[in-house]
């Protein structure tokens, strides 16, 4: 079950993905305040990983990936392996990488630096850092409690 902090910075991804010009398809919610994103399906399966988000742009078409991680989860293996999977991601038919939106806590931009680096994607123009202010993720988590 994914942390309540993990929901909402999944919700700030969704948001983001959207105005961005992309329609959200399959989200990993409930999120607090996710709305319509809450009853869209789960995200399908890649090479045994699912992303909690997946969008296509509603012009292009491109599809686009979004991965939420707190501060913890920045070095574990799995999100290494996810970051090396998802940050690969190639749109079909042609040779461009697949937007990559990962949100993290602001406190965690250092461990997202470091994450980023060790899988090879840090400063890649694909990927798209959400650091969100500890303030907002503290001030919803006490909304909610």
């Amino acid at each position: 079950m994914p942390s309540l902090q993990h929901q909402w910075l999944l919700l700030w991804i969704a948001r983001k993905m959207t105005s961005d010009g992309y329609l959200v398809r399959q989200f990993e919610g409930p999120t607090p305040q996710g709305g319509l994103w809450n009853h869209l399906e789960l995200p399908f399966d890649f090479q045994g990983r699912r992303p909690d988000a997946w969008a296509i742009h509603m012009f292009t078409g491109q599809l686009a990936v979004g991965e939420a991680k707190s501060g913890n989860d920045l070095s574990s293996l799995r999100t290494l392996t996810q970051f090396r999977l998802f940050g690969r991601a190639i749109q079909r038919g042609t040779t461009e990488r697949c937007p990559y939106y990962i949100a993290v806590p602001l406190s965690a931009t250092k461990a997202l630096d470091d994450a980023l680096t060790r899988t090879g994607l840090v400063g890649r123009p694909h990927v798209h850092r959400l650091h969100i202010p500890d303030v907002l993720l503290q001030r919803h988590l006490h909304d909610c409690a």
